[in-house]
């Protein structure tokens, strides 16, 4: 009983959360989308296409960098695949680090490098992340002019995010502590990657992990000028993420600055990491409707955004990536070694 609820109350509570929000005004949504503009939608569609591209290019880059080329399209499925399972597996992004970790491997890219480059990506998606916060709330301060409970949550919410880039960087550049954190990574990789997919990184593999983790970071300093394209890519990731919600609101005439479009969607975003919620499910939908609803804008077309969003960004991805994730395995595993 202790391990449904651990492993289903967090789906359960979103759902009732999302229920309650669209079930009362479901006839007014219904009404909103009828006449709300397609071609608005359409391009609501394709910057979450475009968020993907981007967030795959800094993967690819990534690759190329320690030496492993992939073709685009398995990165972009790779991609695809472990963004989206953090979407309805509540892990605080765990989950995907550890599905790319092994769908790599599939691909012959050993534990170890496939764990640097995910490192790597994950400073570069939170520290940026983190400026598109805080750099929001300050916005926000001198919006409200005041100090409020939503400020000192945003504040809080940015050093926290702050944490994830600055942990990863020093495994990336003290030795010692890395190689004190090397085995516990590993292992817990291992776990989270069976809960997912019954599948465990081979015990063997573990005796030249640390060496070829070692390497990796080696190869990694000797190009770090090659590492300022893939934080471009993030950027890009991450501007064409808001650009989702920003034509989303345009498909049904609501035009929005920037400043209170990177503020509604970072109070969003913030959401989506909360770890015992998949993807902060029904709150990022209530915390974005009820923010915008301050701004004159009504309730029901600030909640038919928050929706597009998250079929656009999360559900449609979340479904491709279902059928992509069966068929990735019988793709051809020759990869093309590029030292």
């Amino acid at each position: 009983m202790k391990r449904f609820l651990y492993k289903y109350l967090p789906l359960i509570i979103a759902l009732t959360i999302l229920l309650w929000l669209i079930y009362p005004n479901h006839k007014q949504i219904t009404e909103v989308y009828r006449i709300s503009k397609k071609n608005f939608l359409l391009l609501s569609f394709l910057s979450s296409f475009l968020s993907y591209f981007f967030m795959s290019l800094s993967l690819h880059e990534m690759l190329k960098i320690l030496g492993y080329k992939i073709p685009f399209n398995h990165t972009f499925i790779i991609t695809l695949i472990s963004s989206t399972v953090n979407y309805f597996i509540s892990s605080a992004g765990i989950s995907g680090f550890a599905l790319r970790t092994h769908l790599l491997n599939i691909k012959k890219v050993p534990v170890s490098i496939a764990i640097t480059i995910s490192v790597v990506l994950t400073a570069f998606i939170y520290l940026i992340l983190g400026f598109i916060i805080l750099q929001s709330f300050l916005l926000y301060f001198l919006e409200v002019g005041k100090i409020t409970f939503q400020l000192l949550e945003g504040f809080i919410g940015a050093l926290i995010i702050f944490l994830i880039p600055f942990f990863m960087t020093i495994i990336i550049y003290n030795q010692r502590f890395r190689n004190r954190w090397a085995i516990r990574t590993y292992y817990f990789i291992n776990k989270t990657l069976y809960q997912i997919t019954k599948h465990n990184i081979p015990k063997e593999d573990f005796r030249d992990f640390k060496d070829q983790l070692n390497y990796g970071i080696k190869i990694l300093h000797s190009k770090k000028m090659e590492l300022p394209k893939v934080a471009a890519y993030v950027l890009l990731d991450w501007i064409f993420n808001i650009m989702v919600l920003y034509f989303a609101f345009k498909s049904v005439g609501v035009s929005l600055n920037i400043s209170n479009l990177v503020i509604g969607f970072s109070f969003g975003i913030l959401m989506t990491i909360i770890p015992f919620i998949p993807s902060g499910l029904g709150f990022m939908e209530l915390i974005i409707s009820a923010y915008y609803s301050n701004y004159n804008i009504s309730f029901e077309l600030a909640i038919f955004a928050s929706l597009v969003f998250r079929i656009f960004y999360h559900l449609i991805p979340f479904l491709i990536s279902l059928i992509l994730y069966y068929g990735i395995k019988t793709m051809d595993t020759n990869i093309e070694e590029v030292r």
